[in-house]
C-alpha cells in the first residue's frame, strides 16, 4: 500500500501536489494559452471547516469497528473528482453526503453492512478509489430511502493466488493499481493496466467502469481482461463466475457486471488476466505537420494488422500545452508510438509502422522524440494535481472523451472541437481546446478532448454545464458514444438514453429487480426504464 494521505478536497495524494513553484507557473501559463489575466488563487477550504448535514442513522455496535459517521469519513467520501465535484468541495457546505461510510476488511464485514443496509432500506454506493470523474460515486438522486452508506473497497486488498501458467491473478477488488502491478511481478507477470487513476484507483474499479489503461492497441479496455468475478447482493447471496478462458453458454455473465458501477452488487473478487513481464521495447516519437496526416497512418497501420502497445496522437494543440508544461517549444501533432514484448521481435512491427508513418508525411524522432514522448507521460499523470491548480485561479476546465468510426474522423474531430470553441467563447469569452487519440481500433479510433478558459467565480459550474451540453450534442451528431472510458455516471446517464436500446434499459432495471429487489445499489445511476 503506498502510504499517502488522501486529498479530501482535491486530487491524489495531499504528498503528490503541485508545489509552490510549479503553482507560481500556473497563472502566466494559462495567461498564455487563452489570454488574458487570471484572479488570485484561492485555494480549497480545511476540510474540517467544510459543513456537513447532520448523519440520518445509528451505527450498530456490531459495525461501529468498521462503519464511521465522522466528519472527515464522509466528507472523503462525499463526492468522486469531476470538475463539478471539486468546485462543490470547496464551498463552506456540502450536501448529499453519505451517512455513514462502511470500510470492511474481508467479505464476512462486507455482507454484514449489506445486510444491515438492506433490511433498512439503506442506499449502498460501492466505492473504490474515488477517481470517478462522471458522479459515479456522488450520492445525489438516491430517491426516497432512509439514509446513504458508501462502501468503500480499500481495506479488501488481499492478492489471493497467481497462476502464472495461465497468466492470471486473483485479487480482491480494493486492490490498488500499483499493489497488483507488484504482487503479480515476482511471477514474471505484468497487469500493464495504466490509466491516468492508475496510483490511487482500483481493481473493481476499473471493472465496474469498464476503464481503459494507455496501452491502448494491446491491453487496453479492462473488460477483455476479465477472467471471471465473485459478486456479492444485498441479500447476501454470492454469484461467482467460472474461469475459462473463452466460452458460449449463452450470454457472457461477465459483461453483465463489466460497466454495472455499483447498481448491481459489489464486485468483491476478479480474476484478471495479466500479460508476461516485457522483456524488449521499442518506442518512438513521431511528427506530423497536420493532426489528419497522423490519423490517417494511425488508421493504416491498425488495418494492417500492426498493433503496437501505445499509440497516442497528440493534435498540435495538445502537443503544445504538454511541451509549455515542461517549458519547451511544439509544433504539428505528435504521434506517440511504443511496441513491447516478452520475448518476440519487436524490431520489424517498429520498420513497418516506421514506412507507413513516412508515407504519410510523418518525421521519425530519435533522441528528439523520446524526450517528446516523456514531456508527454510526465504530464498525462501530473494533468489532473495541474486541474486542481488552476481551479483555485477560478479557470474552468475538463476533459471528455468519445470513441468514432474512421469514416467520422477526421470531420468529428474539427466539429466537435468547434462546438467546444463557441460554447467556450458563449460562457467565458473565450478558451482553449485540445484533442489527443487515447485509443485505436481497426474501426475507429477514440478522441479525447480538453478545454480551459477563465472562469467566474461562483458560476464555474454552470459555465462548466453549458459548454459540457454543447460537447455531448457535437458529439451524437458525429455519432460518437458518451463515453469511452470515463464510465456512464450520473454525467451521462442523461446521455444513455439516446445510446442505449429502449429494451436493454429495460433488461437492465429486469436484472436489477432479480438482484436488487429493494432498490438500493447505488439508486439513481442508471438511465430510467
Amino acid at each position: 500500500m503506498v502510504d499517502k494521505t488522501r486529498n479530501p478536497t482535491g486530487w491524489g495524494y495531499v504528498e503528490d501536489a503541485l508545489g509552490a513553484a510549479e503553482r507560481k507557473a500556473i497563472a502566466p501559463m494559462a495567461g498564455a494559452l487563452f489570454g488574458g489575466g487570471l484572479p488570485d488563487a484561492q485555494a480549497a477550504p480545511a476540510a474540517e471547516a467544510i459543513a456537513l448535514p447532520d448523519s440520518r442513522l445509528r451505527v450498530p455496535d456490531a459495525l461501529s469497528g468498521w462503519v464511521s459517521t465522522g466528519h472527515a469519513d464522509r466528507l472523503l467520501h462525499a463526492r468522486g473528482r469531476s470538475f463539478p465535484d471539486l468546485v462543490e468541495l470547496r464551498g463552506d457546505a456540502l450536501a448529499d453526503v453519505p451517512d455513514a461510510v462502511a470500510e470492511p476488511g474481508n467479505e464476512q464485514e462486507l455482507m454484514a453492512v449489506l445486510d444491515w443496509c438492506d433490511s433498512r432500506r439503506y442506499a449502498v454506493i460501492p466505492f473504490g478509489g474515488g477517481s470517478s470523474v462522471v458522479g459515479g460515486v456522488t450520492p445525489e438522486g438516491v430517491g426516497d430511502v432512509a439514509a446513504v452508506v458508501t462502501l468503500s473497497l480499500q481495506k479488501m486488498r488481499a492478492v489471493h493466488a497467481i497462476d502464472a501458467r495461465s497468466a492470471t491473478v486473483h485479487a480482491d477488488a480494493g486492490i490498488l493499481g500499483p499493489d497488483l502491478e507488484a504482487a503479480v511481478k515476482h511471477q514474471g507477470l505484468a497487469v500493464r493496466h495504466f490509466p491516468q487513476s492508475y496510483f490511487h484507483s482500483s481493481l473493481g474499479g476499473w471493472v465496474a467502469t469498464r476503464g481503459a489503461g494507455h496501452f491502448s492497441t494491446q491491453h487496453a479496455k479492462i473488460e477483455d481482461r476479465v477472467q471471471a468475478l465473485r459478486i456479492i447482493l444485498p441479500d447476501g447471496r454470492i454469484c461467482q463466475t467460472q474461469r475459462l478462458p473463452a466460452g458460449s453458454v449463452g450470454v457472457d455473465p461477465n459483461r453483465l457486471w463489466c460497466g454495472s458501477e455499483g447498481t448491481l452488487g459489489v464486485i468483491s473478487q476478479v480474476w484478471l488476466r495479466c500479460v508476461q513481464a516485457p522483456s524488449l521495447r521499442d518506442g518512438c516519437g513521431i511528427a506530423f505537420a497536420r493532426f489528419e496526416d497522423a490519423l490517417e497512418a494511425a488508421r493504416t497501420m491498425l488495418q494492417s494488422g500492426i498493433y503496437p502497445t501505445q499509440l497516442r496522437i497528440l493534435d498540435p494543440y495538445e502537443h503544445m500545452v504538454s511541451r509549455m508544461v515542461a517549458g519547451k517549444p511544439a509544433q504539428g501533432a505528435l504521434m506517440v508510438l511504443a511496441f513491447e514484448s516478452a520475448g518476440a521481435p519487436v524490431g520489424p512491427q517498429m520498420a513497418a509502422a516506421h514506412e507507413i508513418a513516412q508515407q504519410h508525411g510523418g518525421s521519425i524522432q530519435d533522441s528528439a522524440g523520446e524526450e517528446s514522448t516523456g514531456d508527454w507521460k510526465n504530464t498525462f499523470f501530473r494533468q489532473p494535481y495541474l486541474r486542481d491548480a488552476m481551479l483555485d485561479h477560478a479557470v474552468v476546465l475538463d476533459t471528455f472523451e468519445t470513441a468514432v468510426l474512421w469514416s467520422q474522423v477526421p470531420a468529428a474531430y474539427h466539429g466537435i472541437r468547434e462546438a467546444v470553441i463557441k460554447a467556450l467563447e458563449a460562457e467565458c469569452g473565450g478558451g482553449a481546446v485540445t484533442c489527443r487519440v487515447t485509443h485505436a481500433y481497426p474501426d475507429g479510433c477514440c478522441l479525447y478532448f480538453g478545454f480551459f478558459a477563465a472562469g467566474r467565480r461562483g458560476s464555474l459550474n454552470s459555465q462548466w454545464q453549458a459548454i459540457r451540453d454543447a460537447a455531448a450534442a457535437a458529439v451524437a451528431e458525429y455519432g460518437g458514444t458518451a463515453s469511452h472510458h470515463h464510465a456512464m455516471g450520473r454525467t451521462h446517464r442523461g446521455y444513455a438514453r439516446e445510446e442505449l436500446p429502449e429494451a436493454f434499459i429495460d433488461a437492465l432495471h429486469g436484472a436489477r429487480a432479480r438482484l436488487d429487489p429493494r432498490g438500493i445499489m447505488n439508486p439513481g445511476l442508471l438511465p430510467d426504464a
